[in-house]
């Protein structure tokens, strides 16, 4: 190897190294570690439910959906199913019944225009999906 590309390549190497990492979030997806609110609810038919505000924790397999006011909760469990570029996906026990989670970046525009970007959890179960949100800065 001539003395030329000794120095070149691995300053290629370094230049290419760096443009590797994600700086959307995506290399952060995962159901832990944010604080999930809640921010509408479907049923089966995908008419909207009137659900009191919730928030969301989990850690370590251990779901926990709770309304604001701290007077109802549900537990449950969840474990990876499959992780990909863009999204997360969840098996789910919650309630006494099975269903999924996703989480992936919801990219918007917001009154001005301006994009925004945010952290989605979805809750599927058989007869209701409730979707979360949390900053990106969780």
């Amino acid at each position: 190897m001539t003395g030329k590309w000794k120095i070149l390549l691995p300053m290629l190497l370094i230049v290419l190294l760096a443009g590797c990492g994600k700086a959307d979030g995506s290399d952060t997806l995962a159901i832990e570690g944010h604080d999930w609110t809640s921010t509408q609810a479907i049923d089966s038919a995908g008419q909207p439910i009137d659900l009191p505000a919730l928030s969301c924790t989990a850690q370590d397999g251990a779901l926990s959906v709770m309304s604001a006011d701290g007077n109802a909760q549900q537990s449950g469990t969840y474990s990876l199913a499959q992780r990909d570029a863009n999204s997360v996906f969840y098996a789910l026990s919650l309630g006494g019944e099975s269903g999924t989670a996703v989480v992936s970046i919801t990219k918007y525009a917001d009154e001005s225009d301006e994009q925004e970007s945010e952290y989605t959890l979805i809750l599927s179960l058989p007869d209701q999906a409730v979707y979360f949100r949390a900053d990106l800065d969780d």
